[in-house]
């Protein structure tokens, strides 16, 4: 069993609230991202559970047991820092050693080592110190020191930043297979929505100290509670364009942006911003009667196309705002030219509602 579960924590340092009133359950077996931008907090949250801050309120359960005062080294507990937490002075192996010290019967300290070093492929590197190390070879040495641990519960931190992308990608491969071979609970921090898609089974999203929607990564893709979750994963970045709901009905009032099909919302009358993945588009001369298809339909201005690893990624404008789509290739031949009018249509189905006033998801229906 490896469970975790934060109860109503809050941390401040000085006046500032780092944390507010966080909740969290992480099942056994569990690979968590928690997701979200620089400053909200995620980092300090995995402080808390490994011990090394005590929260000002709440608690920190581990396994059933509430562990909020137990110091580190008593917690089944390991944690990979963001600037990989290497002794200076001491080499690779020396330092998987000494994570070693006290925490298995010394028959078993060999097996540990070896399993550590097998796992990460570090073996060419355990006589250098950190100072002789590139980044990725730094990652590689502190996760096999958190593996050498054997702990149910693993804690990584940005363990993929500021990598070169065949690192990154190794590194990620590495990391899910050591957590499927090696059981327990893992937990990982990142601000990158997409390394969150690859890695998790569950994203907790989190915004200003607060947990705000957790779920598997198709659900929180394609369904964000709050425009602060649509906005933390997709890449490229959702688009948003103007509107209101009167009556019932969302209304876009703008020149080159509609709204067809009687579309229907479940909310008092108020503007509301509408989301859409670059995805989402279809161009809309491939659309079978679109005027009667539920969605919104736009007259674009082509701007820029980029091949981007086998995709298109497409420019666009439309009453003066930009726009990102994403097309198969085989769409190249229906673009205009740069300044050329490219007419798209969003089905309902993909068209994220949002209230300006609360940012709360709202439900929208195509009845026409």
């Amino acid at each position: 069993m490896s469970s975790v579960h934060l109860c109503g924590l809050s941390k401040k340092f000085g006046d500032q609230a780092v944390l507010g009133n966080l909740d969290l359950t992480v099942e056994s077996g569990t690979y968590l991202v928690l997701l979200g931008p620089s400053g909200c907090g995620k980092t300090t949250t995995l402080r808390v559970m490994s011990g090394l801050e005590v929260p000002d309120a709440g608690q920190v359960m581990m396994n059933g047991r509430d562990v909020t005062k137990v110091p580190p080294r008593k917690r089944d507990v390991s944690m990979v820092f963001q600037n990989d937490g290497l002794y200076p002075h001491l080499n690779v192996e020396q330092t998987i050693r000494l994570a070693l010290r006290g925490r298995c019967h010394p028959s078993d300290k060999e097996a540990r080592f070896c399993d550590a070093v097998s796992l990460t492929g570090v073996g060419e590197i355990l006589t250098r110190s950190p100072g002789q190390l590139s980044g990725g070879e730094l990652r590689r040495a502190a996760i096999a020191t958190a593996i050498a641990k054997r702990t149910s519960i693993r804690l990584l931190d940005e363990p993929l930043s500021a990598l070169d992308i065949p690192v990154r990608e190794q590194l990620q491969a590495d990391i899910l297979r050591w957590h499927a071979e090696v059981s327990g609970t893992t937990i990982h921090v990142t601000h990158d929505g997409s390394e969150a898609m690859r890695m998790a089974d569950q994203i907790a999203v989190m915004d200003r100290g607060r947990i705000i929607q957790t779920g598997t990564p198709e659900a929180v893709y394609d369904q964000p509670h709050s425009m602060a979750v649509a906005k933390a994963i997709g890449t490229p970045t959702m688009n948003w364009l103007q509107g209101e709901v009167v009556g019932g009905v969302l209304l876009i009032d703008q020149p080159d942006v509609t709204a067809n099909g009687g579309l229907r919302v479940d909310s008092a009358n108020g503007d509301v911003m509408i989301g859409v993945r670059p995805s989402a588009f279809e161009v809309g001369d491939l659309v079978e009667d679109v005027i009667q298809t539920p969605g919104v339909d736009l007259r674009a201005l082509l701007q820029d196309c980029r091949l981007v690893e086998g995709a298109l990624e497409v420019t666009l404008s439309a009453n003066n705002q930009i726009l990102k789509a994403v097309f198969d290739r085989s769409v190249q031949r229906f673009l205009p030219s740069v300044g050329g009018v490219f007419p798209l249509h969003v089905p309902v189905a993909n068209v994220h509602l949002f209230s300006c006033l609360t940012e709360q998801r709202l439900k929208l229906h195509g009845v026409g």
